[in-house]
């Protein structure tokens, strides 16, 4: 908190939070929704949650670091995480590897496109004619 105010400071994003969990998008969510059957349709709603978290990274790196098979983490389901674990064997951790991954595309210089952008219809020569 802020003394002259007494409002919380927004959170400064950084390279990698150690306290990311403090953080998640799921915090204060129920966690059977993330331990729930493969087949229910609680699976896509935790998906959904993790869609718009801003600790994703450390959460993923956290599930694969540690060899979580079960649960939705980072955004990824336990086949997604065991398929990616048998790609790559050879990762040590990472949560180094995601760290140097994003530390990357931050230094990047990103081009910015327009907010909407129109897709152009295909050309009336194309078009299926009966």
């Amino acid at each position: 908190m802020t003394p002259a105010t007494g409002h919380r400071r927004p959170r400064q994003p950084s390279l990698w939070d150690r306290h990311w969990r403090q953080h998640g998008a799921c915090a204060g969510s129920d966690t059977n929704l993330f331990f729930a059957d493969n087949r229910s349709c609680g699976q896509e709603e935790a998906l959904k949650i993790c869609a718009s978290c801003p600790v994703q990274t450390e959460c993923l790196a956290y599930a694969l670091d540690e060899r979580f098979p079960y649960g939705i983490f980072g955004g990824t389901t336990p086949a997604w995480r065991r398929d990616l674990l048998q790609r790559r064997p050879h990762v040590t951790s990472w949560r180094a590897l995601l760290s140097r991954a994003r530390a990357e595309h931050l230094s990047r210089p990103h081009r910015t496109t327009p907010a909407t952008r129109h897709r152009r219809s295909p050309p009336a020569a194309h078009a299926t004619r009966n």
